[in-house]
């Protein structure tokens, strides 16, 4: 199992995606093993809520996706730690 820089085991963390006021999101709140499971789920949700541009290229739709839904990850201790904030766009790619 892999160890995250803070000693946990990576397999420990799970994620969950948010809405605008940093809430569980209403429609996609559940956790997530992954980030790339969360943030998969949220792209498919928003191709089906039409919210999500058909002809754009990858990164104009994690734009989009920024938009709309934000990333928390879970912590040792039982919190959650936001990753990403609905809304904002202007920082590094979560999928690279």
């Amino acid at each position: 199992m892999p160890v995250l820089p803070s000693g946990f085991p990576a397999a420990e963390r799970l994620y969950r995606l948010t809405d605008a006021r940093g809430l569980p999101h209403p429609v996609l709140d559940e956790s997530f093993e992954t980030r790339e499971q969360a943030l998969d789920a949220a792209l498919d949700w928003l191709w089906q809520q039409g919210l999500l541009d058909a002809h754009a290229d990858p990164h104009e739709q994690e734009r989009q996706l920024a938009l709309q839904v934000g990333l928390e990850m879970s912590t040792p201790s039982g919190d959650w730690r936001t990753l990403r904030h609905a809304g904002f766009t202007g920082w590094r790619s979560l999928t690279a």
